[in-house]
């Protein structure tokens, strides 16, 4: 059974302002895919990061805006992002602290910080859906595209969550 992560001992903070500080543990494609189009991220991004004492143990992104990371399906980020949605990307918690629970606690920290707004995500990873379900993300849509198959995912506000 997994080690339930002591919630006192861990914060989500704001560093959208230094993301370099998240980009600096990832695997090196992401790091390099969030580098070279960071420039065009930085304005429609927050980057919220799952800090530990003074160490960043792991973070994740909210997109608030259609950008080329939603590309491989603009009707459909266009949609959401119109619906008020935001995008949920790069959750990435640091090898050695996974199995706690703080891709979890990352996400419901997020949900609380916007609580009206509905959420959605894709992912190329089936594995990942029974972790996203388990945060009352529901399977949206299967999407086939000249680099592969995606799955979205969406969650509603939690007013709207029975």
């Amino acid at each position: 059974m997994a080690e339930e992560f002591p919630k006192s001992s861990a914060e989500i903070i704001d560093i959208s302002d230094v993301p370099e500080l998240f980009f600096e543990m990832l695997p090196d494609d992401w790091r390099l895919e969030l580098e070279s189009n960071w420039e065009e991220f930085a304005p429609a991004v927050k980057v919220y990061g799952i800090k530990q004492g003074e160490e960043l143990i792991g973070g994740g992104l909210v997109f608030s805006a259609h950008t080329s990371e939603t590309d491989n399906y603009p009707p459909i980020a266009e949609y959401y992002f119109d619906n008020d949605f935001l995008y949920i990307g790069y959750l990435w918690v640091a090898e050695k602290f996974r199995g706690r629970n703080l891709g979890d606690f990352w996400l419901n920290s997020v949900f609380e910080t916007f609580p009206k707004n509905p959420f959605w995500l894709s992912i190329e990873d089936a594995g990942l859906a029974k972790f996203y379900m388990k945060n009352e993300f529901t399977l949206e849509r299967e999407v086939i595209y000249s680099g592969g198959k995606d799955w979205i995912y969406v969650r509603k506000p939690a007013s709207e969550l029975i």
